[in-house]
């Protein structure tokens, strides 16, 4: 077994574009690190680079204590799951599964052996005289996992694998995923734009942005810490509501255009930056779960909306709503700007406000709703810096 670490690395093309810049991150061994991002932000590159596809132009990748700079692709001991499937059509699944062993010079026994024990890994074993085009995309997916699985490799890399399934078979397959690596235990890296993804299955999940990482951490503390504003839009769905807004010199409340959010001593006990921008400018966050309906059981500041639309989801309804709170996107911060590649994807917040409240209430088309916000749970930013606002 082997950890990943990955210090300082550049890559930088002949055209002069960087990919990746000064990159520092650790996998350790037995761990699920999920890279996510944007599209163009540069994570499959450091999947490729890891893998040996990618020559680095600085900075130092290890896979356990060897420097992998100049090793060839073949000898780092790793094995990949790509987004295709790429299996051989006239081979059944345990050809499939089997097929480097068989190129490895493997003897008969030990593959049968080895190609068995993957098969009951991934509750395949049923299938091994199937070929390929027997099986739905689900199952294809597991003979790819299978086949990287049973070359019992020190590092497991995995990119986008579930992007060519549909929803119902990628929350399968997100599960499955999950254990089989807790099963057989090596260092994995998974690359995806989808967030979702990232937040079920990583034990850490590093967020990048123009082939800069922003934040790596667990999941749950990049949802409830995000380091700056670019994080606190990209994980979470639907996205966090930004606001431009203006603290009070006091303390005391925050103004959300013309509505007023009183908050305690207990805000800014939480957050002792704030006390830097009393009587200035901020930006203001809230998550859609955070925006409840009115409760006598849990009572909280009101901010009123008009509703645009209700998307009923059967457990939750979606409610987005306008006021006169100017909402801020993260691209629109200063300290974004002109930062990300033309061709980037940007980060795609609603141009209204999003709340995410139980389907009980009767919401309509045209209601004036009043919303109930906790002020604990809201969070701050410099408007100028977009970096979180805590210490």
């Amino acid at each position: 077994m082997a950890s990943i670490s990955i210090e300082s690395v550049t890559k930088v093309y002949p055209n002069g574009f960087e990919a990746v810049h000064g990159l520092d991150l650790q996998v350790d061994d037995g761990e699920l690190m999920v890279v996510v991002g944007p599209s163009g932000c540069g994570k499959t590159t450091v999947l490729r680079m890891i893998a040996g596809l990618e020559n680095i132009s600085s900075g130092v990748i290890r896979i356990g204590d060897q420097v992998v700079n100049d090793v060839p692709s073949r000898d780092r001991d790793i094995a990949m799951v790509f987004q295709s499937y790429a299996l051989y059509p006239q081979m059944n699944v345990a050809q499939n599964i089997g097929f480097a062993l068989k190129m490895k010079k493997v003897p008969k026994a030990e593959i049968a052996k080895r190609v068995k024990s993957a098969a009951n890994v991934l509750g395949i074993s049923d299938w091994l005289d199937r070929k390929p085009s027997q099986l739905s995309g689900g199952q294809r997916q597991r003979v790819a996992m299978g086949r990287a699985i049973v070359r019992e490799p020190n590092v497991f890399l995995m990119d986008e694998p579930l992007s060519n399934l549909d929803a119902k078979l990628r929350v399968q397959m997100r599960a499955e995923i999950a254990r089989v690596q807790k099963r057989i235990g090596v260092a994995a890296l998974y690359v995806t734009h989808d967030q979702t993804e990232a937040m079920t299955l990583g034990h850490r999940v590093a967020v990048l942005r123009s082939g800069v990482l922003q934040q790596c951490d667990a999941p749950q503390v990049l949802y409830d810490r995000p380091t700056n504003l670019f994080v606190a839009g990209f994980i979470g769905s639907p996205a966090m509501n930004l606001f431009e807004g203006s603290l009070n010199s006091e303390l005391t409340g925050v103004a959300l255009g013309s509505q007023h959010i009183g908050l305690s001593s207990d805000v800014v006990t939480l957050h002792p930056g704030l006390r830097r921008f009393a009587g200035q400018p901020i930006v203001v966050g809230v998550r859609p779960e955070d925006l409840r309906a009115p409760s006598d059981d849990r009572p909280g500041a009101a901010f009123v909306g008009e509703v645009e639309v209700v998307e009923a989801l059967g457990s939750e309804l979606l409610v987005h709503f306008t006021n006169d709170a100017p909402m801020v996107q993260a691209e629109d911060s200063n300290a974004t700007k002109g930062s990300r590649d033309q061709d980037e994807e940007s980060v795609e917040l609603s141009v209204d406000c999003v709340a995410r409240i139980e389907p009980r209430h009767e919401v309509r088309q045209g209601d004036t709703f009043k919303f109930s916000i906790d002020p604990i749970r809201l969070e701050f930013f410099d408007p100028t810096t977009g970096s979180a606002i805590w210490e």
